[in-house]
């Protein structure tokens, strides 16, 4: 009779622990390889209707299956009165979105892009209309890289 619940017991086991596996694999995001999110907007621009852009790879291939896209934009200097804009469409790896940029200024695209249990929030400068060259040379995009690579590349799964 022991040997029987011993056996049964551990046949349970067994099965609880080839189900938590395959759980985890179903999670497993297949390459340890970071995500390269790239902003493929211009630098320049004038005022009105655009389309936010960013190109989601992962070892030179394209990412089509990313958990979420939200595009984060803020003219320089108002990083509290940001927009937050969902990605409208996904073709080959690019995701995209329409914003219409009201103001001449100085903008910032930070598209937060979460793939494959990656996290990855490039920051992208764009000019927008008539801006002063003295407001152009005085703008540190160093200080937005910077913030940027602090930012960069994080694994969701850690903590």
């Amino acid at each position: 009779m022991k040997i029987k619940m011993l056996g049964s017991g551990l046949l349970i086991f067994l099965a609880a622990a080839c189900g938590a596996e395959e759980d985890q694999s179903a999670g497993d995001p297949g390459s340890t390889e970071p995500i390269d999110v790239e902003v493929t907007m211009p630098e320049e621009m004038d005022t009105g209707d655009h389309t936010l852009e960013t190109e989601v790879t992962q070892e030179d291939e394209a990412v089509t299956d990313a958990d979420e896209v939200v595009f984060e934009v803020w003219e320089d200097g108002s990083k509290e009165d940001s927009d937050m804009i969902e990605n409208e469409t996904e073709d080959g790896g690019v995701y995209s979105a329409d914003y219409t940029f009201d103001d001449d200024g100085i903008y910032l695209v930070q598209p937060h892009v979460t793939a494959r249990g990656l996290h990855s929030m490039p920051v992208h400068s764009i000019v927008v209309g008539d801006v002063d060259q003295e407001e152009i040379d005085t703008f540190d995009e160093d200080d937005i890289e910077h913030e940027s690579d602090l930012m960069d590349d994080h694994d969701d799964n850690e903590h």
